[in-house]
């Protein structure tokens, strides 16, 4: 028992515990019999100023008897003083203080003179409302939770339409006599949402209730701080860490994002373990240049799609001007800010989570003809271009149709389908969390394995299937040295490993890529070889056709890997210097180095001779079979980067009507890269908030931010910015008149920031660059001219680049309005943004100079674009009974740019100028269907590509109308590859311990070109062999089929048809059934089984699953580029486990 009063007095040490106890109970008799004895209102009242966060009750009792003359007294039994609470008041009388820090407790409290006397709480609450008593008739118990199964102590539970309730227990238990077995129970604690449970005849019942953002504001991540969501005024959108276990076990945070955040768009460029991240854009594209974001992780510039998703509490993604400004120069096309878990004071808790899972291909691959098929096709291309010496006889094609031909010279092979298989993933994580007053601490390892679908063996000397291994580490650490005084630790880190065939070696992202590479050329493979038939193990192709990616090049010739390690660490120290201000100072560095291994192994192969009685050794006929060449593993790469930063924060309100926030901030970057010179980035940065009663809101923000690339003098720049909010909900007139609507509020904002991107690798544009060659012209000569320095030439110095004194900042100028709002009991929820931005001073390349001027055109900040649209979101949250919670969202993003300036020259015409256009337009002929004769041929305007035009080829537009087919007849086709138009909708249900989740997502308004290989494929391949017909061709216009979509089949070149028109460029506008997630959750239950976990799941999910496409089925819609390794379908089973 906890007696404060009686260690005030001059008490022996000695005193033993049950000496106090009996002076407790005398005060508490005493207390008992005065009820109605109140202090004052100059005792009860006298002002306190605390703030704790998630302490015991015991270490804010004493704090506040340090601060007034009032004690504390209470059974051991009736109160539990080690509690977690949390309290925050500046100048606020006592018992209000008190009333905060008892709310949701089955604690009352009373004065006595000096004393504060706590006690439980009524067993029966009482609600007076003139409704008469009815007699009880059926009891009913019950458990009272949280969505993630927590308690809710002093949650009440009453009887609907009759003054009868109690509150629950500190299990979250309670019982209640109700007065039929029909009655409803009315559920409702504070910050969540009140349900209505009708018992029927139910005896026990299990209760969870939702946060209610209307009552408890959820809190946002915004730039260097948080916010309740109720009171941002910039666009920021936030995703919590447990939406993202839900995609589907991606291998990339990324693929993580796609469809659930408004203005957020998505896009995979191919499905090679290593290389799945996915390129995202914020509200479409601005510039011409980079488009990319800046990625933030516990606030400082990283990479985060290595990150496990297991060690992420939120990702933010901020949009607009005042959003954005306290990033700098990097933020102008949006922020992606990641913040990773810590641990929380209280037990030590272990969770675990552990997957396994299957992938294949989203594309189609099972339309392809055989062999004889393809020598029919090939025979038809043959009298297309008149080779009719060159056909093939009908007996050799019925002989590939013979089942009993001879395999050893009649074989062919699908490579694609030979080659893919049904590829395994994995993914495990463990995380430990936990903590006390003075540390608390979140320690997570994950491992990630990523398998191929290419369809290899492992060999004896070497590995050649392509697969990713990542490990990744994660310790946070939060020490309190004091009540003031917060050192954070933050180590992270992770462990890559690539590997891959010999064939694949590639340099995409900076890892092996060949994959890719060789799905483009499987539609070039010949399908006749090579397959080792021979008896002796001997290798046959086609003569001259090993050159490319077949299977068996890829599993025997050897072995490329690559590793990479990465490591991550933050230092933070945050001191309070009074209530208000703090300051804090921050120190982090970032390190990574790669290293590239492989091993070879040469091959011979053998080709058929002319008679078939035979093999013939391709290539040089004095190669022999190669032993294993293996490279020492080496440096592939390094980087690092050092930041650090000085805070200050100072947050005060005052008279509990104005809530005033002020930040000043400084920060530098030096980031380098191998040998190369270091980058150095510099920023001062300020913030002032204004809140009045939470209703009008505003805030300003200002960036003076560095570049070491400008002049002396245009270094700097200053980049401000400014937002208002108005919380319509909030006014008296509203609250009385409106009762649907529970939320309102209206925003703007409109500012300015820097961006240097334009510039990519350049450095130092303010002076000139010269270069060393051997020849050429506008050089000078250095050296005796007499001595020969290499290939003949002498060596000399010429002016590369020239220097360009007067560069400085792209500027992106961007507003925002938006309106939120919340209907419906806070059932429906929604906002709808509408944004606009223009770019001035885009770095660009001139395309204008001078004829005379003699060397590359300068970097000028000359270009402008315009880019505006707007984002909605909407949320359905509800309940059908006890047992059934249901969920809809839906998000759309609609963007459209245009370019205004982009140094067009004057005598272009305005179908060729970009200025008008959509950024990424493209351009290409016009296709006005096939020619259907010999007389449309030559009718048929002159093209200036040799085509060498037949009937069956496409007829182009003279756009110009100047009697030629070229170039200048190319005008805006389809619409961009980007994604500018996105949507995306989900839904969701939860029964008892079973949930089911389901996520679609698409684009529309873009357009992508495929394929030469695949449009028009013979005339590039030179035979019959190395062509997969597919059915596109298989519908080739000819004199038996004029209905035909496709141009008739060449083997010839055909510079003519293979233009970009409309004809290749195609709509891949695409719906997708991106993910979907069926859990079962055993609870409590099996704690009480066998006393281990506190929470148990196992679930299926599964993405990428289904996709509607105008796109030929051979294509993956959302990939930017067509035929490389393709997307994969997921299919996964995990279980997720705590204790």
């Amino acid at each position: 028992m906890k007696n404060l009063v009686i260690q005030r007095v001059s008490t022996p040490f000695i005193l033993q515990r049950n000496l106090k106890m009996k002076f407790t109970a005398i005060f508490l008799i005493v207390a008992l019999f005065q009820t109605h004895a109140n202090p004052t209102d100059t005792t009860k009242d006298v002002e306190v100023t605390i703030k704790f966060k998630n302490v015991s009750l015991e270490k804010v009792l004493n704090r506040i008897e340090s601060l007034t003359d009032f004690k504390f007294i209470y059974k051991d039994d009736d109160v539990d003083y080690n509690m977690r609470v949390t309290v925050k008041a500046y100048k606020k009388p006592l018992s209000r203080v008190l009333d905060q820090l008892f709310t949701g407790t089955n604690i009352n409290y009373s004065f006595f003179d000096k004393q504060i006397v706590l006690k439980p709480r009524p067993a029966i609450k009482r609600i007076k409302i003139p409704i008469p008593k009815i007699q009880t008739k059926f009891q009913v118990s019950g458990v009272v939770v949280d969505q993630k199964g927590e308690p809710l102590t002093g949650a009440n539970v009453i009887e609907k339409g009759v003054s009868n309730g109690t509150t629950v227990d500190f299990d979250g238990k309670f019982t209640l006599r109700v007065s039929s077995e029909k009655a409803t129970l009315v559920i409702s604690f504070l910050g969540f949402v009140t349900k209505e449970i009708p018992v029927n005849g139910q005896s026990q019942i299990r209760v969870e209730l939702q946060e209610s953002l209307s009552e408890l504001d959820e809190v946002v991540v915004v730039g260097f701080g948080s916010q309740k969501k109720e009171t941002v005024v910039g666009s920021i959108t936030q995703a919590k860490g447990e939406e993202l276990l839900r995609t589907g076990n991606v291998t990339t945070v990324s693929e993580a994002l796609t469809g659930i955040m408004p203005g957020v768009s998505t896009m995979q460029a191919a499905g090679q373990p290593g290389s799945t991240q996915s390129n995202i854009l914020i509200r479409g594209q601005s510039t011409w240049t980079s488009n990319t974001p800046l990625f933030v992780v516990d606030g400082v510039e990283r990479d985060f799609n290595d990150l496990d998703p297991n060690e992420i509490e939120s990702i933010s993604v901020l949009k607009d001007a005042s959003a954005t400004a306290v990033f700098g120069v990097k933020a102008a096309n949006g922020v992606v800010l990641v913040t990773t878990k810590r641990g929380k004071q209280g037990d030590t808790r272990v969770s675990f989570t552990t997957s396994w899972g299957l992938k294949e291909p989203t594309m189609n691959t099972d339309y392809y003809a055989d062999y004889a098929t393809t020598l029919e096709h090939y025979n038809m291309a043959l009298m297309n271009d008149r080779l009719y010496a060159d056909l093939v006889p009908q007996s050799e094609i019925d002989m590939w149709r013979n089942p009993d031909r001879d395999r050893r010279f009649y074989t062919y092979t699908t490579w694609i389908n030979e080659l893919l298989t049904t590829g395994v993933s994995s993914q495990h994580n463990l995380n430990v969390s936990g903590g006390n007053d003075f540390v608390t601490y979140f320690t997570s390892l994950g491992y990630q394995y990523d398998g191929d679908i290419f369809n290899l063996e492992k060999q004896a000397e070497f590995d050649p299937r392509t697969y990713q291994k990542r490990y990744n580490w994660r310790t946070n650490l939060d020490f309190n040295f004091s009540e003031t005084t917060k050192f954070k630790v933050g180590l992270s880190g992770n462990f890559k490993q690539w590997n891959g065939n010999v064939i694949t070696q590639g340099n995409r992202n900076g890892i092996a890529t060949g994959n890719g590479d060789s799905f483009t050329r499987i539609w070039q493979t010949p399908l006749i070889g090579p397959i080792p038939v021979l008896e002796d193990g001997r290798l046959t192709t086609e003569e001259g056709a090993v050159v490319n990616p077949n299977f068996y090049r890829m599993e025997k010739e050897g072995q490329w890997r690559r590793r990479t390690n990465t490591m991550y660490t933050d230092f933070t120290l945050v001191q309070d210097i009074t209530e208000d201000l703090k300051i804090s100072g921050k120190v982090s560095y970032n390190f990574s180095q790669g290293y590239n291994s492989n091993v070879r192994r040469n091959l011979l192969y053998y080709f058929p001779n002319q008679d078939k009685t035979g093999f013939m050794q391709d290539g040089d006929p004095d190669a022999v079979q190669g032993a294993l060449v293996v490279s020492a593993e080496n440096i592939s790469a390094s980087s690092s980067s050092l930041y650090y930063e000085a805070r200050l924060n100072y947050n005060k309100t005052i008279n509990e009507d104005h809530d005033i926030g002020l930040m000043g901030l400084f920060n530098r970057r030096k980031a380098q890269n191998g040998t190369s010179f270091p980058r150095y980035e510099e920023s001062w940065v300020g913030r002032a908030t204004y809140g009045y009663k939470g209703k009008y809101l505003a805030e300003f923000n200002g960036a003076y931010n560095g570049n070491e690339n400008w002049a002396p003098g245009l270094r700097f720049g200053f980049f401000p910015s400014a937002a208002v909010g108005w919380v319509v909900s909030k006014e008296g007139f509203f609250e009385n008149n409106v009762k649907f609507l529970n939320f309102l509020k209206f925003r703007y904002s409109y500012g300015e920031i820097g961006s240097d991107g334009g510039i990519g690798g350049n450095r130092f544009l303010y002076q000139s660059v010269f270069e060393s060659r051997t020849g050429g012209n506008n050089a000078f000569f250095y050296g005796d001219p007499l001595i020969n320095y290499g290939g003949g030439d002498y060596a000399i110095i010429r002016e590369g680049s020239p220097a360009v004194p007067n560069n400085t900042w792209e500027t992106a100028i961007k507003q925002d309005l938006a309106m939120e709002f919340a209907l419906l009991n806070n059932k429906l929820r929604g906002n709808i943004e509408l944004f606009d931005e223009k770019r001035k001073d885009i770095i660009m390349q001139r395309r204008t100079t001078a004829p005379w001027f003699g060397n590359s055109a300068p970097l000028a900040n000359i270009g402008e674009t315009k880019n505006h649209g707007v984002d909605i979101e909407l949320k359905w949250n509800s309940t059908i009974g006890q047992d059934f919670e249901y969920f809809f969202r839906a998000n759309v993003s609609l963007s459209e740019s245009r370019v205004l300036e982009r140094d067009d020259p004057a005598s272009a015409e305005p179908h060729r100028r970009d200025a008008g256009k959509p950024i990424g337009w493209q351009n290409g002929l016009l296709a006005n269907g096939l020619h259907q004769s010999w007389d449309d041929v030559y009718n048929s305007t002159v093209s200036t590509w040799d085509g060498k035009l037949i009937p069956g080829t496409l007829d182009f537009v003279d756009y110009n109308g100047d009697g030629i087919i070229n170039e200048f007849d190319r005008v805006p086709i389809n619409n961009p590859s980007f994604a500018a138009k996105t949507y995306a909708f989900s839904f969701g249900l939860t029964y008892k311990n079973f949930s089911a989740h389901a996520m679609f997502n698409g684009m529309f308004d873009i357009s992508k070109e495929l394929h030469r290989i695949y449009l028009f494929e013979y005339e590039s391949a030179g035979s019959a062999s190395w062509q997969l017909l597919n059915n596109e061709q298989r519908n080739a216009w000819s004199f038996n089929n004029r209905n035909g979509v496709h141009p008739a089949l060449r083997t010839i070149s055909n510079n003519h048809d293979t233009q970009r028109s409309t004809y290749t460029n195609r709509s891949s506008n695409f719906l997708r059934f991106r993910t979907l997630e069926l859990k079962y959750a055993f609870g409590k239950k099996l704690k009480e089984i066998i006393g281990l976990f506190d929470a148990f799941e196992v679930y299926v999910n599964g993405n990428n699953l289904a996709t509607w496409s105008d796109l030929p089925d051979e294509f993956d819609p959302e990939q930017t580029q067509l035929l490389v390794y393709p997307i994969t379908k997921r299919y996964n089973f995990g279980v997720r486990a705590s204790f």
